[in-house]
Order: C-alpha cells, then structure tokens, then sequence
C-alpha cells in the first residue's frame, strides 16, 4: 500500500510542477515587446578617417513611450525595446534589448560606422563631441491608427566651441492590422528614417572641423 501511495503522490507531485511550469512560460509568453528593425544605409567611405564622440541626452519632457491608446495593446510593457539591424538589401539579425537612450547610441554608432566614422564613448582631446539631444520617441494608437514620433538634435562640438547643429523631426502613420506586427513596423520604419536622417558631413563642414 505503501509503494502504491508513493506513486500516486509522485504522480501528483509532477502534475502541479508542470502545471506551475506552464503558467510561467504562459506569463514570460504574454509580457508584450515593442520590436525595432534598424535599416542601415549603404556602405560610404565619405567619413572615413574621422572620429567623433558619442554622447546622448535623453531630454525627452516625458520618458514615457506608450500613449494610452498603445498601451492597451501592450498591457504589461516593460520599456524596453528589441532592436535589430538589417544591412542594405539584407535580412535583419537581433541586436539586443535596449531602454531608449542606449537603443539610440547603438543605432547612431551604427549609423556613423558605416560611413568610415570611428565613434569613441569618452571625451578625446582633438576628437569632436557629437551629442544627439532626443526630444520625443512615443508611440500611441488613435482609433485605427498607429502614430509614431520621434525627434531630436544633432550637436557637433569642437574644441575651440564651434559648433554645428541639425534638427529632425518627423511622425508617421500606418493603419492597425490584427496583432501589434504594423506597429513594430510603423516603429522600424520611422526610427530608421529619423537616425538617418543624420548629417554628420554637413555638420563638420558647418562648425570648419
């Protein structure tokens, strides 16, 4: 009698750990991850040779990147942001997970590299100050249609205080479709527009660096 019990609360004892390890798999599984694919520009060797560090400044007035009416569709979001980076004419491949400031320094040092610019993560003397001062990075859904925005300021400092500077701005829209893949979409699009955007070389040519 003895053996027959101990099965049965083996047999009960796997039950409930399967069970409990379904439910957590099932919540991991349902925690919502907004996804960025950042489409590099072509290959350039019209920066190559120069230097420049990178600085960003989240001067965003709200750290906020869900509006209410995404934050529906993304119940449980936890602010970061899944970013992958696709070469010209290329598949993307996943990067990492990223909050906001980070994801833009990964994107823009990306962005440089690919135009010959060595980018450095500490103030160099002689080496230019590139500071990207992001002002807005949101996403909301206004009855079908999901709305991004983004924008910020391009800073090129020098040594003797020149400075060079850019602005972008820009927002888009794409119509709601089942699930959230048009707003990862709508994202991708627009973050790859707006970084590169960038003028490094026409900020160089600005500040007579």
């Amino acid at each position: 009698m003895k053996e027959i019990n101990q099965a049965s609360h083996d047999r009960v004892f796997k039950g409930v750990l399967t069970l409990l390890i379904s439910v957590l798999l099932i919540s991991c599984a349902s925690i919502p991850e907004l996804q960025v694919l950042y489409q590099l520009p072509p290959l350039s060797t019209q920066l190559e040779g120069r230097s420049v560090t990178l600085v960003i400044d989240d001067a965003r007035a709200s750290k906020t990147i869900l509006g209410k009416g995404a934050e529906e569709e993304f119940k449980g979001f936890s602010g970061s942001i899944s970013l992958s980076v696709a070469d010209a004419n290329k598949k993307g491949y996943r990067v990492g997970i990223f909050r906001v400031p980070q994801l833009m320094r990964e994107a823009f040092a990306r962005k440089l590299e690919t135009s010959g610019v060595k980018v450095l993560s500490e103030k160099t003397v002689g080496v230019p100050l590139l500071v990207i001062v992001l002002k807005e990075f949101s996403l909301d859904l206004v009855g079908r249609e999901w709305l991004a925005k983004m924008s910020y300021e391009a800073r090129l400092k020098g040594e003797k205080g020149a400075v060079a500077n850019q602005i972008i701005n820009g927002k888009a829209e794409r119509y709601k479709l089942i699930g959230r893949d048009s707003a990862d979409t709508l994202m991708g699009e627009i973050f790859s527009d707006m970084v590169n955007a960038l003028d490094l070389s026409r900020l160089f040519k600005q500040a007579g660096l």
